[in-house]
Parts: structure tokens; C-alpha cells; sequence
């Protein structure tokens, strides 16, 4: 397992500090400026981005961006503010520790290595090439009826402790009681005359009586103590060599897990993924619902699912079973995290990526990046009336 630390060059000194802290912890850390040539991120690394200002002009600012979206796929990243930089589109809207403060940053050292703790032990997410979501999600340990490890660890050992100092001191009575009775019939047997059971009894009272206990009372409480005696004997001897019952097992079997409900349908094959801005619906959603009525199968999230776990896990699987991807290209778009996130989550699984442009903008040299060879359409510098049959004509093309 490594902690790759990825840092612009002129906050070196500042991942060297980050790196002294780390290693305290008894994890491996390794420097990343993005000019040396690291293996990928896998999935029991962690990746740290130190965001700054200078990493905004650093020359491997692209290489850096492009393995911290590999680690937020995977669900290894760890985003860090040295100053009042802003991160690169596409991971702006993802929780980030703010060391931008210089004197407390020691602390906040600390604050990034716990947070790597709890990505090293958080279970590993589904790599690329697994259908993630396939899997039913085990139900939480409440659902179960049984707790959680470490509880039913403590109530066993209760339990046991519990289940041996009981029974042994309600048996310390039934012990007395049964020496008392035996010692008083031996001596009634062994005189000139043995006595038999009403001597027996007067016995057993008189050995009361001798300790200040009212007549008759003794006989009934040494009956009393060696049927207890008798009882818990009994029952410890079932439970060493009877078998449980069937039901013991049930009660321990957790239910069957229950599926992980999704609130987004992943879309068909032959269906095209869309990717749009927000700022852009009542551009798009009308240009879709015509290229809908044209034949075209579409897919696109209308819910403004947020970038934690719920989109990368929603989205991935919508983007995985899609046919293409379309990306509706503007200057929203352009700034929009979740376009970029999209993209490439689009290029990592390899899917025919197709920019229309429904209006004049210039992509950023990351989304040229990805746009790169690949066939575009400018669909703005078509009439209104006709855009929905030239979004088609260019799907059919680039399918």
C-alpha cells in the first residue's frame, strides 16, 4: 500500500512535511509531481492532492488531474487546500481538508493522515472492469439482529463468565444440603438401632434447629436446594452432549441480504448517454425529447445527483451500459464538474464520446484532451427546426 502524494513543484517542502507525518503512521508515502512516471493508483493506495495555486500552472497539472479522477472512481482520494487555489474542474465540488492556514497546519497534517487511515480502511471499491452495483450490499449489522463483531464478542464473554459463576453458586446449597443429609442417615444407620426416614427428617430439623431456624422449616429448604442442585446438573449435562436444537442455528443466520435499491435506472445499450450543465436544460432536455421522437434512445439525470458516493456509483453504472456518450458542449458545460467527471468516466470505459456544441465556446485544454480525434458537431450554427435531425445524423455516424 502506498500514499502517493501529488503536488505542484513548488510544494515540495510542504509534502515532505506531509510525508514525515504519514510515515510516523507506519504507512509508505511517495512524492508525485507529475514529472516522474508512478504506477497507476490501485486499490489499496491512497491519492493526496495538494491543491494550490501552483499546481493550477504546473506543467504536469494535467497528469496529476487525470490519476486524482482515477482515485475518485476507485474511491481513494484524498483532496487537501494549501491556499485559496482552486482545484481543477472536475474536482472542485468534492469535500477538501483546508490547510490553508499556515500555523495550525501541523494539526491538519494529523486531520490528512486520519482521513488516509479511513480511506486504507475502507472496503475497496469495484475496479473498472467489475459490473459495479451487480452485488447486493450486505444489510448492516442492526438489520441483522446480531450487532456488530465486537458486540457479540463481549456478550459471549459475558455471557460465558455469566453462565459459569451462576450455576455454581446455586449449586453451593444443594452441595450442603446433600452432605447434611447424607452425614445424618449415616449416623442413623450405623447406631445400635437404624433409624429410617421419620428419624431422618427429625434429624435434618434438629440440624436446623441448631443454627436458629424455626422446626419443620429445614427439611423443606434442603428439598428445596437439592432439586435446584439437581435442575441446573441436568441442564449443564444436556447442553454438553445433547445437540442444539434446529432452531439455535436460525437465530444466528443473518436474513438473505437485501438488494441495494438505486433511484437511477441504468439506460439500455443502444441508448446514448447524455452530458449536459444544469445551466443548459431548457437548451437540451427539448433538443433530446425531438431526437427521442426521431427513434434515438436517450439517457440523461434529471435528479442533480451530488458527487459523493450516490453519483459515482449511480452514474458509473449508467455511463457503463450505455451505448455512447454525447456531451452538450458550452461554457457551462466547460465549467460544470460534473461534465467533466463524466467525460471521463466516458474515456475510461472506453466509450464513442460525441461533442455537440449548442453554442460557441472553446474547450479547455483538458476537455481537448478528450476530444481529441473524435467527430464533433456544431450544432448551434444549425436552424432550430433542423438540430434534432442533425443530433440523430451524428449519432448514426459516430455509432
Amino acid at each position: 500500500m502506498t500514499v502517493f502524494l501529488a503536488h505542484a513543484p513548488a510544494d515540495r517542502h510542504l509534502a515532505e512535511a506531509l510525508e514525515k507525518v504519514i510515515e510516523r503512521r507506519g504507512q509508505f508515502a511517495e512524492l508525485d509531481d507529475g514529472h516522474t512516471a508512478m504506477r497507476p493508483v490501485s486499490t489499496g493506495d491512497v491519492f493526496v492532492l495538494l491543491v494550490s495555486q501552483a499546481l493550477t500552472f504546473a506543467t504536469a497539472r494535467l497528469r496529476l488531474e487525470q490519476r486524482a479522477l482515477d482515485a475518485w472512481a476507485a474511491g481513494r482520494l484524498v483532496v487537501v487546500k494549501l491556499d485559496h487555489g482552486i482545484p481543477p474542474v472536475g474536482l472542485r465540488d468534492l469535500p477538501a481538508i483546508d490547510a490553508s492556514f499556515e500555523a495550525a497546519r501541523e494539526f491538519k497534517w494529523n486531520e490528512v493522515a486520519d482521513a488516509v487511515t479511513k480511506v486504507v480502511r475502507a472496503p475497496a471499491a469495484a475496479s473498472a472492469d467489475d459490473d459495479e452495483g451487480d452485488e447486493p450490499a450486505a444489510p448492516p449489522a442492526q438489520d441483522r439482529g446480531i450487532g456488530s463483531g465486537a458486540s457479540r464478542d463481549r456478550a459471549k464473554a459475558g455471557g460465558g463468565i455469566l453462565g459459569i459463576v451462576l450455576p455454581a453458586l446455586l449449586t453451593l446449597p444443594g452441595l450442603l444440603a446433600i452432605a447434611a443429609t447424607v452425614s445424618i442417615w449415616l449416623v442413623n444407620r450405623i447406631g445400635p438401632t437404624p433409624g429410617g426416614w421419620p428419624e431422618l427428617m427429625r434429624g435434618i430439623d434438629g440440624f436446623g434447629a441448631r443454627y436458629g431456624l424455626p422446626a419443620g422449616v429445614t427439611p423443606w429448604l434442603f428439598a428445596v436446594a437439592i432439586a435446584l442442585f439437581v435442575a441446573i446438573v441436568a441442564g449443564l449435562v444436556v447442553r454438553i452432549f445433547v445437540r442444539p436444537s434446529a432452531e439455535q442455528p436460525e437465530l444466528r443466520r443473518a436474513p438473505p441480504p437485501r438488494p441495494r435499491a438505486s433511484r437511477v435506472k441504468p439506460p439500455s445499450s443502444d441508448a446514448v448517454f447524455v452530458s449536459y450543465a444544469r445551466a443548459n436544460d431548457l437548451t437540451v432536455l427539448p433538443l433530446v425529447e425531438a431526437a427521442k421522437r426521431a427513434g434515438r434512445k436517450f439517457w440523461l439525470d434529471q435528479q442533480g445527483i451530488s458527487a459523493g458516493d450516490g453519483w459515482a456509483g449511480e452514474i458509473v453504472r449508467a455511463i457503463k451500459a450505455a451505448g455512447g456518450v454525447v456531451v452538450m458542449c458550452s461554457n457551462a458545460a466547460f465549467e460544470s464538474d460534473h461534465v467533466k467527471r463524466e467525460i471521463y468516466l466516458a474515456d475510461r470505459y472506453k466509450k464513442k464520446l460525441v461533442p455537440v456544441f449548442i453554442e460557441q465556446a472553446d474547450p479547455p485544454e483538458d476537455f481537448e484532451y478528450f476530444f481529441a480525434g473524435v467527430q464533433s458537431l456544431n450544432l448551434y450554427e444549425t436552424p432550430e427546426e433542423e438540430r434534432s435531425e442533425a443530433l440523430v445524423r451524428v449519432l448514426g455516424a459516430a455509432a
